[in-house]
């Protein structure tokens, strides 16, 4: 009885470890997204980008065995399957007899154990030459990996690969992510129609979760900045003259990881968030604009995990116009981080950088630049002097309701509070004063009728009819002006003056 009972112990403990090695290689929902870009150098189409998007669908039973279907851009692609450090797939028939189980990925390899990978096409890794030749594989195309490398990075096991005759090309494969070349576009056939192909893998999400992003493992430790809660308010400059309001929201696209980015209501592209990183990604062509194209990873707005002294390289313009003769261009703009610091922010205390030679910056960890939340766009220049406008101003960001941030010059998103506060008539119009803006706020018993606006040499700058008690004139430029608001059905007026500064 004691042994029986040693050997359902051993059984039970053998299929513990066998749940606990189980990885998101093994999860319904499991996504891996691949940029696949190509340029075409015979029909001169130019540069393009899609997005691929392998994902672990339902079980299914083969033989008695468990087996998760993989689909590929929501087609069956085949059935996966883990088991122990192995990692098994099983195409779907294709009438030339190579539709049998083969191994993707082997994590329990050390350094120095060989391998081969076989032509494009064929999926999977053989241990030697015969495995390779009983599929019909022609073997003068087999190339031999060698492991160089073996570590554990956040608890997963991590093997480098590479070819034996060249080691110095290193591929990385991380246990429940994949390989850095893309998790299963190492297999991609050639193209036949004269495309360049470059493809890798962008983005690793399951359980609602990005695990993997951009070349790094997800930390997931500290709560996020991105998230449909967030709202973003901030003045721009619009060609080069006055301003405007821009309010930023974001949609979650799914269980991708990304979200969709929203100016004023019209989507403008995507963000995604990892590890104290905030990427921008764009779409590429009129005819996929929208929510339903393919982004690209374009820059990282933000990074808050640098230090004191660390470069922030930044993209300022993109030329996609890509032929034979002319190469994609991508310039970038590059600053330092001058100093760090914390900062209490709504009874929050959130890590503050500060960045340009004169500090003229400011990352807030959490709500962003304050110079706006998208100060990561190209910046716009006088052409005529070739200086750097003060683009953006952050006016407040909010969470749920509960604001985070409000610029001292506004009582809220929308109301400047200023410099100067003048006011006549016990009160009853404030006038507040703040980098080139004028406020006028009317709370008296009487109705406002029409306020006029003056410059110093007596020249009208403003002739408007009252709404709702409130006015903004904006423009000003520095000086001293006098205003005089006129009461409805009476002959009185509220009168005064304001220095612009």
């Amino acid at each position: 009885m004691k042994t029986k009972f040693t050997f359902l112990c051993c059984l039970a403990m053998v299929w513990c470890a066998s749940l606990t090695a189980q990885t998101e290689f093994s999860k319904t929902g499991t996504c891996w997204y691949m940029p696949y870009e190509h340029d075409n150098i015979f029909a001169h189409k130019g540069y393009h980008t899609r997005m691929d998007l392998y994902r672990l669908g339902e079980d299914t039973l083969l033989a008695g065995e468990s087996w998760k279907k993989l689909y590929y851009n929501e087609r069956l692609q085949g059935v996966f399957r883990e088991v122990g450090k192995e990692v098994w797939y099983k195409p779907l028939p294709d009438g030339t007899g190579r539709a049998v189980p083969r191994v993707l990925y082997d994590f329990s390899m050390q350094v120095g154990d060989k391998f081969y990978y076989a032509e494009y096409g064929v999926p999977g890794i053989f241990r030697n030459e015969e495995e390779a030749e009983e599929l019909g594989l022609d073997l003068s195309v087999l190339q031999e990996m060698t492991v160089t490398r073996a570590d554990t990075v956040e608890g997963r096991r991590v093997l480098y690969v590479a070819q034996t005759n060249c080691l110095v090309n290193e591929e990385r494969w991380i246990e429940g992510i994949g390989s850095e070349c893309g998790f299963f576009e190492r297999w991609r056939e050639f193209a036949t129609d004269g495309s360049i192909i470059n493809t890798r893998l962008l983005s690793v999400v399951a359980d609602g979760k990005t695990l993997y992003f951009n070349g790094e493992l997800v930390k997931n430790e500290l709560p996020p900045m991105l998230s449909e809660r967030m709202s973003w308010h901030q003045e721009d400059y619009e060609d080069y003259e006055g301003k405007k309001h821009v309010q930023y929201t974001l949609a979650a696209q799914g269980s991708s990881g990304r979200f969709s980015l929203y100016r004023n209501g019209e989507f403008v592209g995507f963000l995604q968030e990892a590890n104290r990183k905030i990427y921008w990604m764009e779409t590429l062509g009129e005819e996929t604009w929208g929510e339903d194209a393919y982004p690209r990873v374009l820059a990282c707005c933000y990074d808050f995990s640098l230090e004191k002294g660390d470069v922030v390289v930044r993209v300022s313009t993109v030329n996609d116009r890509v032929t034979n003769y002319e190469p994609k261009i991508i310039e970038y703009d590059t600053t330092y981080v001058t100093g760090v610091d914390t900062a209490d922010y709504n009874g929050i205390a959130r890590r503050r950088l500060y960045l340009g030679k004169d500090s003229n910056e400011v990352w807030v960890e959490g709500i962003g630049s304050l110079r706006g939340f998208m100060a990561c766009e190209s910046p716009i220049y006088d052409v005529r002097t070739w200086t750097l406008y003060a683009r953006h101003r952050l006016i407040c960001c909010y969470e749920d309701g509960d604001g985070l941030y409000l610029h001292p010059d506004y009582l809220d998103c929308t109301t400047l509070k200023g410099e100067s506060v003048r006011s006549a008539k016990s009160g009853l119009l404030d006038v507040r004063v703040s980098d080139g803006t004028a406020a006028f706020y009317w709370t008296g018993s009487r109705r406002a009728d029409r306020l006029y606006v003056y410059a110093a040499d007596g020249g009208k700058v403003a002739d408007i009819r009252m709404d709702g008690g409130t006015v903004e004139i904006r423009g000003l430029k520095p000086g001293i002006y006098y205003y005089r608001l006129e009461l409805e059905d009476t002959e009185e007026a509220v009168a005064g003056k304001l220095l612009v500064r």
